[in-house]
């Protein structure tokens, strides 16, 4: 079975990256912490190499241990979280360079591009798919991991609005919140928190709105730019 592999993968590996996409969001920064966790409950170290990310994540464990770029030159083992494709990973030269890959993912788009690809689509989060790895692995969940695991369930199912959400999604709640992972605290972090880059895209998609039909169809657009000006934001944020 794939998770036996990855298990024994990370017991083999000396030393191991871990990596996500581009513009990361709770659920690619909490993976990769939550990750990170896992990976020292089997008794090794791992990297996690994020360039960029936004400040509201601050509060996350470990989140001080995120390197903007490694001297390693070629890891054992590099583990991609939360990224569909190669292309978007980002670092991902210590991918390509790695001896052996691992990609954990929930995007039904996944190109599956690592050696070993755990990608379960029907997962509203990656974080959510992370939880039931650990109880493979019989990893024992802690407070900073199920706080990173809780962050990235929390923003990928737009506080459990989406369509996604399933009765696990409450269940692994339920149980991080036995843990003592605040969950009112991470909701206030990610989603009552608006960076300046968030209020200027909002100002620009507002300020372009039509309404037609009466009202009853409302029609705007983002462009290329806007989303190159805003990302440049979002770094600078």
């Amino acid at each position: 079975m794939t998770l036996d592999e990855i298990l024994e993968e990370i017991k083999k590996a000396e030393k191991i990256v871990i990596l996500t996409h581009e513009s990361p969001d709770g659920d690619a920064i909490g993976g990769s912490l939550a990750m990170k966790f896992m990976v020292q409950e089997l008794g090794k170290n791992a990297d996690v190499i994020i360039p960029e990310y936004p400040r509201m994540f601050g509060f996350l464990p470990a989140i001080e241990e995120i390197k903007i770029e490694s001297d390693e030159k070629e890891y054992d083992l590099a583990i991609s979280v939360d990224c569909a494709n190669f292309k978007r990973l980002a670092k991902n030269e210590y991918f390509e360079k790695a001896k052996k890959t691992i990609v954990i993912d929930h995007h039904g788009s996944n190109n599956m591009y690592g050696d070993l690809n755990y990608v379960n689509p029907v997962s509203p989060a990656c974080c959510e798919i992370l939880v039931s790895m650990a109880e493979y692995f019989k990893i024992p969940l802690t407070k900073e991991m199920g706080t990173c695991i809780m962050t990235g369930i929390i923003t990928d199912t737009g506080g459990f609005r989406y369509m996604g959400v399933t009765p696990d999604t409450f269940e692994y709640s339920a149980e991080l919140l036995r843990l003592g992972v605040d969950i009112p605290k991470i909701y206030k972090q990610t989603m009552g928190t608006k960076t300046k880059a968030n209020f200027e895209l909002t100002k620009r998609v507002i300020d372009r709105m039509e309404l037609l039909e009466n009202g009853k169809v409302a029609f705007t657009y983002m462009n290329t730019q806007d989303e190159l000006e805003v990302n440049a934001q979002i770094r600078r944020s």
